[in-house]
């Protein structure tokens, strides 16, 4: 399906009352956007005497330039095959549309079998109002937002044809926030910290230039941008709010183990569990310690190592039936360094 790209100039702003004394279409490619066919066509007005004074100054009528001008019929079926089988745009086109509809009744023709979407640049155009680049969605407010001249305002061709140019820089926006806003996991922002980066410049320095006649190699250029890329993800990192992590409460097992070393192990392997279900981090070194030190020969390293682990705990859980002179000296380690201690009931439970 083709784009038509249509304008109208009027003699005022009721498709009623007021008449099409000016119309042009430009028919283009919906993919390239280039012209395929236009056509543009001057109407000789039947009712002037209705006519608004302003809205004849504003599109610059006159007798003698409308001299030409062919009637309303003729004009509407020389627009109608390039609506057929279109989709209809324009610069705040439901306007536009209103008053070719309307011609064609009045002529006495069928409205051409158009798409019933309508595609207005009016509206394309919002990011621009939103984001302050311009104050208006005029078409002539638009295009100077985006850098287009207008050679003859309200003429209906040019304005065709400046709403067609209005689609074209807006696809070319869209096609590379596209592009950004595909981008996964960090690769977005590092993007904007680069374009955030490269609009700094440009207020600083002066707008970024490549024909300034130096010789860039390619290969360095290349190995610029990715430095400037590793540059950005840091930039990146460093920018991104902290979140605290919520650390487990640190519980050292305190239990028996010399006296019966198998069966200890599997009771503090079991209170491991529990610990762990409950949300506690377990710190237990009657599971590991006799891996590398010798109960019979090693006793007193494994102690001070035992104290040592206790430092980190947030708290001293007391096990078994018994205190062991271990876990006597243990509890008296934890107490003098502030270290809460809590004694469990038998079934594990403090």
């Amino acid at each position: 399906m083709d784009l038509c790209f249509v304008d109208v100039e009027t003699t005022g702003l009721d498709p009623v009352r007021h008449e099409l004394i000016e119309l042009a279409a430009v028919r283009v490619d919906r993919h390239t956007l280039e012209p395929l066919e236009h056509v543009s066509v001057k109407v000789r007005p039947e009712r002037l005497a209705d006519a608004d004074p302003k809205a004849l100054e504003v599109n610059g009528y006159s007798d003698d330039d409308w001299r030409d001008a062919v009637s309303l019929g003729a004009g509407m079926r020389r627009v109608a095959p390039l609506l057929e089988g279109a989709l209809v745009a324009g610069h705040n086109v439901g306007f536009d549309w209103a008053f070719l509809a309307r011609g064609f009744l009045v002529a006495g023709m069928p409205i051409p079998e158009v798409d019933y979407h309508r595609l207005d640049t009016a509206s394309l155009a919002w990011p621009l109002f939103a984001s302050a680049e311009t104050d208006s969605l005029s078409l002539d407010a638009v295009c100077r937002a985006l850098g287009l001249h207008r050679p003859s305002p309200h003429r209906a061709l040019a304005d065709a044809m400046a709403s067609l140019e209005v689609a074209r820089k807006l696809r070319d926006r869209a096609l590379v926030g596209r592009r950004v806003a595909n981008l996964v996991a960090d690769e977005q922002p590092i993007v904007e910290a680069l374009l955030d980066r490269i609009e700094g410049g440009r207020d600083e320095y002066g707008p970024w230039k490549v024909d300034d006649g130096r010789d860039y190699r390619a290969e360095a250029f290349a190995e610029v941008i990715d430095g400037l890329h590793y540059c950005a993800a840091e930039l990146v990192r460093l920018g991104r709010p902290r979140v605290p992590r919520i650390r487990r409460r640190r519980v050292y097992v305190c239990h028996p183990y010399r006296d019966a070393p198998e069966a200890n192990v599997e009771r503090v392997t079991a209170l491991c569990r529990t610990l762990t279900e409950d949300g506690f981090a377990p710190i237990a070194p009657q599971l590991y310690l006799p891996a590398f030190l010798d109960e019979a020969t090693q006793r007193d390293e494994a102690l001070t190592l035992c104290l040592e682990l206790l430092d980190a705990c947030d708290e001293l859980r007391v096990y078994g039936e018994r205190i062991s002179e271990g876990m006597r000296l243990e509890i008296e380690h934890a107490e003098a360094r502030g270290i809460p201690v809590r004694f469990a009931q038998p079934g594990g439970d403090p």
